[in-house]
């Protein structure tokens, strides 16, 4: 007979063998079950998303996108052998931001950020690298989340909150400081349909046990089989809620764990709410939390956690007004993509960047002759943008003349190609060795010498009575006016002699046998002659007060001085010369900076005027530049904005408030701009621009919109578009490493030696002219 013992101890034996094998089998399929999971992690993106501060788009929203990515499902009998794809969302906080990510494998971010802009049409979505929270001498406290009772009974979800949940989560993360990071991250992975069975089983079961009066208790209400109903009615994602804290000390760790596990406990219902997971193998959730991981095993009190859409989405959603909670990252302009219809050839202006599609925005030539207008507060990009289109005229063999009160000319000048340094007039008013001549009564038909009269007087105006309160007046313009078209009555005089006229009578007399115009010569002979000389000196010396001190000034005498000027602005034109006008305030002070400014814009425009003796399609395009435009605006620059098309003089100008301007020339600058670009405004610009921007954007968009990216209205082929972003964010290290100090030397010594006259020459001659 066999041994009872020996019997018991076999059966025992093949039982722990079966049971060891059964456990071996699962643990090998499980391993077999994941094993792309690591590939699958590695070729994922993460994405950013910001929302706008004016966000009015309401959680169920969010629903909806939840609800939309339970289309990522696998099915078929294979999928039981394999993983369901995951998506993480996630709320990181560090001292002074809190930023929303979503983590999906790369062959799912398409759907996604479709899914989040259908949602959130204003919401900027980016790929960015991977963030890092951990320090080498912080301490980590983590925790993980799961349900406490069966996955078909609910939490409570944002219908059934009286705020929204998020302003509770986000102020606990708001309370970061320094070194210290926290991180909520909810992993979802669409869940198959047992646990809706599950549900349907309960509720079925429930209500045929009540139907029975012998065995009915009584013991689940109506409202929660409505609850259970509710639920599995939606579709379910498996979910792994984790949240990390980095901290200089375990005990703050463990306080900032506890509040968010604090802000947690608002999804607990009467069904159901968030326990603690957990974890016995630290390594394994580390890299489970970096590598976003569903977890392999539930076991030992682990279970999987079953969500639905709208239970995901009141854990998580994108902040909207409602939500007040400091350091939030926000979008802080919207975004609008470039038409198909603008140009990607041509003047390239930046990148029109929208969900995720990146394409060149450019201005056609014929576009840019109806000129372009730029306007930003300082540091906002202006001067960088305006740099980029020189420099890509220049490299084009295009003529520019750039006017500049501040430094950009400087900056500009070692990024100018080699090949066109002997292009280059580079007229430095500061440089008193050699300074350059610049006539301004330089006139050869009687058109032009009126012209240059009314500019002087426009400049006058500009300079000393800017509001027209009567200093400047038309008893001073007729006086200047008239001493002005005698001194051109002789080839060669300059403001030296229009200051001679006016205080020297003899003087005046040589003159008046050349002048030809009677009107002129007679008010020197009736006018001047029969006025007291009392009231005749009152006359003159008020109007040579006011030109004095240019002429007073050595370095200004010496370039005004000049009985020749040292170039042609025609000829710089016809010739597509580059000509740099630096006229820093910090060298010349504000008064001079812009007395030359304002010479040498009427002295454009007639040299461009005057190419109407060649046929229009024979003019060669000149672009001018000018920054700081108003400083040296007069009504003349409301003529080349309305006449300068057919003379193929293209303007660009930037300043930086539309205060700045003249009634008259704010007028011509938005009715014949083609092309507006604009960076960032203050408050009383974006009231007035928000019109000309709308309604694709507001004056919030204006006020808030980033540095180096800009809203653009503009025209192609002379039909407007709607308006629309750009980012001229440029890589400034690679143009850093494109500048060569050398060629901007060469440049300098180059124009000065070539158009600049040696200092004693300059005085000696102005000395002779004016009888000094």
């Amino acid at each position: 007979m066999p041994d009872i013992n020996f019997i018991v101890g076999f059966i025992f034996l093949l039982g722990f063998l079966a049971f060891f094998l059964a456990f071996l089998g699962f643990i090998v399929f499980t391993f077999f079950r994941w094993r792309g999971r690591e590939k699958d992690s590695v070729d994922s993106v993460l994405l950013r998303v910001l929302v706008p501060r004016t966000n009015e788009v309401k959680i169920d929203a969010m629903e909806q996108v939840f609800a939309s990515l339970f289309s990522i499902k696998k099915g078929g009998w294979k999928q039981k052998f394999s993983f369901q794809p995951s998506i993480g969302f996630e709320i990181v906080a560090r001292e002074g931001y809190i930023n929303f990510y979503v983590f999906c494998p790369s062959r799912l971010k398409d759907l996604v950020e479709k899914q989040i802009n259908g949602a959130y049409p204003d919401a900027e979505v980016v790929e960015v690298p991977e963030y890092n929270i951990f320090t080498d001498t912080g301490k980590v406290a983590y925790k993980a989340f799961q349900l406490r009772a069966e996955n078909y009974k609910p939490i409570k979800t944002f219908k059934d909150l009286p705020v929204d949940p998020l302003s509770s989560i986000t102020s606990v993360l708001a309370k970061m400081g320094e070194k210290e990071a926290a991180v909520i991250q909810i992993l979802i992975s669409p869940a198959d349909s047992k646990w809706q069975k599950d549900g349907s089983h309960f509720i079925s079961e429930t209500k045929k046990r009540e139907s029975d009066p012998e065995k009915a208790k009584f013991s689940v209400s109506g409202k929660t089989l409505e609850a259970v109903e509710n639920k599995i009615g939606k579709p379910g994602f498996e979910v792994s809620i984790r949240a990390i804290v980095v901290s200089e000390s375990s005990e703050l760790a463990k306080m900032h764990l506890g509040n968010i596990s604090g802000a947690f406990e608002q999804f607990s219902s009467e069904f159901n709410g968030f326990k603690s997971r957990k974890i016995y193998h630290k390594a394994s959730f580390m890299e489970d939390f970096l590598y976003r991981y569903m977890p392999m095993f539930n076991i030992l009190g682990n279970r999987p956690s079953i969500l639905n859409s709208e239970e995901l989405a009141t854990i998580f959603h994108f902040p909207n007004r409602s939500i007040t909670t400091p350091n939030i990252q926000w979008l802080n302009a919207k975004r609008a993509p470039a038409p198909s219809i603008v140009p990607e050839e041509g003047l390239f202006l930046g990148m029109s960047v929208f969900r995720g599609i990146k394409r060149r925005v450019c201005v056609s030539d014929d576009d840019r002759r109806r000129h372009i207008y730029i306007i930003g507060a300082t540091g906002t990009g202006k001067s960088e943008l305006l740099k980029q289109m020189m420099l890509q005229d220049m490299k084009e063999g295009k003529g520019i003349c750039f006017i500049d009160p501040h430094d950009t000319v400087r900056q500009l000048l070692p990024l100018i190609p080699p090949e066109r340094a002997e292009d280059v007039i580079y007229f430095n008013p500061a440089d008193t060795e050699r300074p350059m001549g610049l006539n301004l009564l330089e006139a050869k038909t009687e058109d032009e010498k009126h012209f240059v009269a009314t500019s002087v007087i426009n400049l006058m105006y500009k300079l000393f009575d800017p509001y027209k309160t009567g200093i400047v007046g038309p008893r001073f313009e007729h006086g200047v006016r008239n001493a002005m078209l005698t001194a051109m009555a002789e080839e060669g005089n300059t403001f030296i002699e229009v200051v001679r006229i006016m205080t020297d009578s003899r003087f005046t007399q040589e003159l008046l046998p050349k002048v030809t115009d009677p009107m002129v010569r007679r008010y020197w002979t009736d006018q001047i002659a029969q006025t007291a000389d009392f009231h005749k000196s009152e006359v003159l010396d008020y109007t040579v007060s006011k030109f004095g001190r240019f002429v007073t000034n050595r370095m200004m005498r010496n370039i005004i001085g000049q009985s020749k000027s040292s170039f042609s602005f025609r000829k710089v034109m016809d010739e597509g010369k580059i000509l740099l006008i630096d006229l820093a305030k910090g060298e010349l002070g504000e008064e001079n900076s812009s007395f030359l400014g304002l010479i040498l814009v009427p002295r454009i425009l007639m040299a461009a005027m005057s190419r109407q003796d060649t046929p229009e399609e024979k003019r060669r395009d000149f672009y001018l530049y000018v920054d700081e435009f108003q400083n040296f605006a007069t009504p003349d620059f409301a003529v080349i904005l309305s006449e300068a098309r057919k003379y193929r003089l293209n303007l660009c100008v930037a300043n930086q408030f539309i205060g700045q301007m003249e009634e008259e020339v704010k007028n011509a600058v938005f009715g014949n701009v083609g092309t507006k670009i604009a960076f960032r405004v203050g408050v009383s610009d974006a009231s007035y621009l928000a019109r000309e921007f709308a309604p694709v954007f507001s004056e919030e968009d204006l006020l808030n919109i980033e540095r180096f990216n800009a809203f653009v209205k503009t025209i192609v082929r002379n039909e407007p578009v709607p308006p629309f972003s750009i980012d001229t964010t440029k890589d400034m290290s690679e143009i850093k490493k494109q500048e060569n100090p050398k060629v901007a030397q060469i440049i300098k010594e180059m124009s000065r030696l070539k158009y600049g006259r040696d200092v004693r020459e300059v005085e000696a001659e102005i000395a002779r002219r004016a009888k000094l």
